[in-house]
């Protein structure tokens, strides 16, 4: 029997943003990756919630028939899976997090998304949006690639409210607390140039003693795009150990 990983992706993209790591993987693995926003609900104003988000990945187990899963994230993606494992801990092997943060603490992100907030109904949104995208882009001049345009067009496919909902379901979520309940294998990859992120992670090891920390070079938010092969050699080597500490 394979074991499953399951892929969770960023605030704002869809499944893809691990469709090379699902491909490498895949003769070894269950690869399952799924979308937080279905078609039928771009543009239109629904009822983003963290339950909600929990209970989509718990129906991607239940439809594919997943009793246990390694579950590997993409920045806002480690908030759900975090507060899954908080829910279900028996259905999760391990916890891969990749550019995973922590807003609900005093940080230059935590400012910048509460001045986000504070100054969306004062702008027109398209404007907002794009000063939005800047504001939170950490990978400015070293990582070449346009990363603000990027989010800029994938946020524009979400209702604004959908796309403030989940800005401020990250200032909400207090991740610490329920980082400190873990206690399987947790991987946790950094790019060297992911600044604003890194800063909220000073205290981790304080949160999750046993937490694997490694930073990707020449990287920046969305390490194992920049560095697949970096990515793949550390996460593969993760899931082979994570699995024979828990045999």
């Amino acid at each position: 029997m394979k074991e499953t990983i399951i892929f969770l992706h960023g605030m704002v993209g869809n499944r893809n943003v691990f469709k090379s790591e699902i491909d490498n993987l895949k003769d070894e693995y269950v690869c399952i990756s799924y979308d937080f926003y279905k078609d039928e609900n771009f543009g239109i104003d629904f009822a983003l919630s963290l339950d909600l988000l929990i209970e989509q990945l718990y129906e991607q187990y239940k439809s594919n028939g997943v009793k246990k899963a390694h579950l590997c994230t993409l920045s806002f993606g480690c908030i759900v899976a975090t507060a899954f494992y908080e829910k279900y801990p028996h259905m999760v092997e391990s916890l891969t997090f990749v550019g995973g943060y922590c807003c609900h603490i005093s940080s230059g992100l935590h400012t910048i998304f509460t001045q986000i907030l504070d100054e969306k109904s004062n702008m027109e949104y398209r404007s907002w949006l794009k000063k939005c995208a800047k504001a939170v882009n950490p990978n400015k001049k070293q990582i070449l690639e346009d990363s603000e345009a990027i989010f800029e067009e994938s946020a524009l496919l979400l209702h604004p409210n959908v796309f403030e909902k989940a800005i401020r379901l990250q200032l909400e979520y207090d991740l610490r607390k329920d980082l400190t309940k873990i206690n399987i294998p947790v991987l946790w990859i950094m790019g060297e140039h992911d600044e604003l992120y890194k800063e909220t992670l000073t205290d981790l090891k304080n949160y999750i003693p046993h937490v694997q920390y490694r930073e990707i070079k020449r990287a920046g938010h969305v390490a194992h795009i920049h560095q697949p092969d970096q990515f793949m050699a550390m996460f593969t080597s993760f899931l082979k150990k994570s699995v024979s500490m828990i045999k």
